[in-house]
C-alpha cells in the first residue's frame, strides 16, 4: 500500500507508518496476550491493552486515536503495566 493508499478509518496509523521510523505492533508483549503498540524515532507513542470482548477493529481504532493525540497533541497512552512500559535503547551491533 502506498503512502497515499490508506484506509481512512485509521489516519493517525497511516501517517505513522508514512514516517521512515514509525511502527506498530499488535500481539503478546509478555505478560498481555492482546496488546497494540506505536512507536518513533525509539519513543513510545501508544501502548494499549485489549479489552474484554474487543474486536480487533475497535482496538485499531483507539490505537489510531492514541497515536492522533501523540502526534498533535503530546499525550502519551500507556495501559501496559500500570504505565510503566519502557522501550528498551537501541542496541549497536558490534563490529566483528
Amino acid at each position: 500500500m502506498s503512502p497515499t493508499q490508506h484506509d481512512p478509518r485509521w489516519p493517525h496509523i497511516a501517517e505513522l507508518l508514512a514516517k521512515s521510523d514509525g511502527q506498530i505492533m499488535l500481539g503478546h508483549v509478555a505478560p498481555i496476550e492482546g496488546a497494540a503498540v506505536a512507536t518513533a524515532d525509539q519513543t513510545l507513542l501508544a501502548a494499549l491493552v485489549r479489552r474484554e470482548g474487543e474486536s480487533v477493529s475497535m482496538l485499531l481504532q483507539r490505537l489510531d486515536e492514541a497515536i492522533g493525540a501523540a502526534l498533535h497533541q503530546g499525550v502519551l497512552t500507556n495501559e501496559i503495566n500500570d504505565g510503566n512500559l519502557r522501550l528498551a535503547p537501541a542496541r549497536t551491533r558490534k563490529k566483528r
